[in-house]
């Protein structure tokens, strides 16, 4: 680190240059957006009209792949004419193959399935209706094999294992199973052993033991190649099975009949577009996503989103219309999509929308109610290895909803409830957030202890959740749609205030790690190495926060701007240098306050191999995690079975970064470095065995550079 002598001139030079330009921050109006522009908004959504779109979609049936006539195909072709009915023009419906044969880039896609009805009957010790399809959907595993049997049930406790399927012969009989996971049961009893169907209860999960009769939603995965030994499978609430369970309790023999009027067939994909092309910048779009697919009913997971970007649609139209707002300057583009599998498919035919793809936001579960389903609103961040400013865009816009005004007529009174979470997985914005097309995209979404679930029903969706988080994400947009060179100045003096605040957060982990390593003896052997990684993070997190700054330039048309921009951008350098110092001075308070003598580190060979190894992808999309669990080495599975600690918490979000960062220009250390910067810490052997394990595989190369 240099001298600190005149450090801090470039920040003093950065806020003259903020102080020459019109402040539009102050104690009234700490957003983004003019006051009475958030008022026109927070009056023009209606949460109502949301909430009756919601319970409109949650009457289908929405299974990705079904195809022509089927329930989630007249949903596209209803909504498609709802989108028109209120004044969109650019409307369309694309079509992609579902067989389970054609892949898009790694993912396989489903295979096309149909049903019209399905019962299971116990027969013996006693005759009664279990379930029926039309009765709850969600009773019938999806992609099940049409078939009639009446057939002996075995029992196999959880039937997730070779020890639970000792001794029993199922080949052709109906299997039961406890504690959820019938695609687990289903991989072990119908593929690998004959069975005709399984019958599963569900989960454990804590929190869903008061619902006896909830049941969970369990979705069959058969391959192209695989459907003829699909199978069936059906699903029970806690109440039915523990009946069941009662009669083998006593000995009692168990019969059952399963009728299921189901196909699997080469289906399609349907996913609806709709297109707002902006007058000055058409080719910089924000793309707004929602998946439509789900089984029946499906209201927060996600008829919710899909319902808020109609009504996100009608506002823009509306405000359009009556002058709140002037015609757009950058296209919004509205995606509904079949989750993963329909938006994989859409981007392996657009693989240019990165080019034109400035910011992106997924709404997936945007309407809870936090009483009934036990929720908070969570802000999902996009992540570290793809650059851009809507992460701050919508944090300034967050309190906005805190207001005690900010209420449907017939919603609930709750206060604003909100989460801010670091990037993880799970739906569609993991694929445009992938390095093949690096669009900035959080997702804005709710837990819920209801979802994948039949009581994922409208009654849990409340009207005020869906204004607010609709409201939220249509400030946003609006906000970079019509953004100028103000605005960037605007969002640049947001991220950079924001971006001292994260590196001053990071610094503060990274000395809280030190103290905890130097006061337990125990530890006190890996201090070295804890100091001399916290030591590269300032560095490492000014370069992120740089490139988002620098993100902001798309935006701006005047030199001047981009100038003041990048001087905000170098002024970070500095506030690594302070950041350095803190740790580096409470480093050496914490030797002398322990009577540690200081050690330096000796790297390991993993360390000195990671500082010279470069890794290049060469795939597009995101991994399957499921594909390459089984297609990852045992050396490597039993040494993560053993070491499991070393990976620390966030690890599926650790793997999609440590591959979205392997650009041919870092080394597996900077990549770590990232990592741990992002989440927490990251042990370097786990980063190399992993990256080890994708070379054998041939999706990316290795080069050396210089340490």
């Amino acid at each position: 680190m240099t001298d600190g002598k005149h450090k801090a001139l470039p920040i003093l030079i950065v806020f003259f240059i903020l102080l020459s330009f019109q402040p539009v921050f102050s104690q009234e109006n700490p957003y983004l957006l003019h006051p009475d522009l958030l008022k026109n908004i927070q009056d023009e959504v209606s949460g109502e009209r949301a909430w009756d779109m919601v319970s409109q979609i949650s009457q289908f049936h929405r299974i990705r792949g079904a195809g022509e006539g089927s329930d989630y195909d007249q949903c596209v072709q209803w909504l498609a004419a709802e989108l028109r009915k209120i004044g969109l023009q650019e409307v369309q419906i694309k079509s992609y193959v579902a067989d389970g044969f054609k892949k898009y880039f790694h993912w396989d896609s489903p295979v096309g399935w149909k049903v019209k009805e399905a019962e299971l009957w116990l027969v013996e010790p006693e005759k009664k209706l279990i379930s029926r399809f039309s009765d709850q959907a969600v009773s019938l595993m999806p992609y099940s094999q049409g078939r009639e049997i009446e057939a002996d049930v075995i029992f196999v406790g959880k039937g997730k294992s070779d020890a639970d399927y000792k001794n029993k012969d199922v080949v052709d009989k109906i299997v039961f199973a406890l504690g959820g996971g019938g695609s687990s049961v289903h991989r072990e009893a119908v593929l690998e052993r004959g069975a005709a169907g399984v019958v599963v209860g569900p989960s454990t999960r804590e929190e869903r033991l008061e619902f006896a009769d909830l049941i969970e939603v369990n979705r069959l995965n058969p391959t192209g190649a695989g459907r003829e030994k699909t199978g069936f499978g059906f699903a029970l609430s806690r109440r039915q099975e523990q009946d069941i369970l009662s009669y083998f309790e006593k000995g009692l023999p168990v019969r059952m009949r399963a009728k299921v009027d189901a196909t699997l067939f080469d289906g399609s994909m349907p996913v609806l577009e709709a297109i707002m092309t902006g007058k000055d910048f058409p080719n910089q779009e924000i793309i707004i996503m929602a998946h439509l697919d789900h089984y029946k009913p499906g209201a927060n997971d996600n008829a919710s989103g899909s319902a808020g970007m109609v009504e996100m649609a009608r506002n823009i139209l509306a405000m359009v219309e009556r002058g709140d707002i002037p015609r757009l300057r950058r296209t919004i583009r509205f995606l509904w999509v079949p989750e993963m599998h329909g938006t994989i498919a859409y981007l392996a035919e657009h693989q240019d929308i990165g080019q034109r793809g400035i910011a992106g936001l997924n709404l997936d579960m945007i309407g809870e109610d936090y009483a009934l389903c036990q929720s908070s609103f969570n802000l999902t961040k996009a992540p570290f290895s793809v650059p851009g400013y809507i992460n701050d865009v919508l944090l300034n816009f967050l309190p906005w909803l805190d207001s005690r005004d900010f209420f449907a007529p017939t919603g609930s009174r709750h206060l604003f409830h909100r989460r801010i979470r670091p990037f993880s997985g799970g739906s569609d914005h993991v694929m445009f957030n992938d390095w093949a097309f690096s669009i900035p995209t959080p997702m804005l979404g709710h837990g819920d202890v209801f979802h994948h679930s039949n009581y994922d029903t409208p009654d849990k969706c409340d009207p005020t959740e869906m204004k607010r988080i609709t409201s939220l994400a249509l400030a946003s947009s609006l906000f970079i749609a019509n953004a100028d060179d103000q605005d960037a100045i605007n969002i640049a003096r947001e991220v950079f205030s924001r971006a001292c605040s994260r590196m001053t957060e990071r610094t503060n982990n990274s000395i809280r790690l030190i103290h905890q390593f130097a006061e337990h003896p125990e530890k006190r052997k890996n201090l070295p190495e804890i100091y001399s990684n916290v030591t590269r993070y300032p560095v490492v997190h000014a370069q992120i926060e740089r490139a988002n700054l620098t993100e902001i330039k798309e935006l701006c048309q005047e030199d001047r701007t981009k100038q003041m921009i990048d001087e905000m951008a170098k002024a970070l350098d500095n506030q690594a240098r302070t950041e350095y110092e803190k740790i580096n001075y409470s480093h050496g308070l914490y030797l002398h306050h322990y009577g540690i003598d200081g050690k330096k580190f000796r790297p390991n060979e993993f360390y000195q191999r990671a500082a010279i190894v470069i890794p290049e992808r060469h795939f597009k999309g995101p991994l399957v995690s499921s594909e390459m669990r089984e297609k990852m080495s045992e050396e490597y599975n039993e040494w993560l079975a053993e070491n499991g600690a070393k990976i620390g918490g966030y690890s599926g979000s650790k793997q999609f970064e440590i591959v979205n960062l392997m650009d041919g220009k870092r080394s597996l250390l900077k990549i770590r470095d990232i990592v741990s910067c992002e989440f927490d810490e990251t042990d370097i052997e786990f980063v190399f065995r992993f990256a080890q394990e994708l070379e054998r595989l041939g999706l990316i190369t290795f080069k050396i550079g210089q340490s």
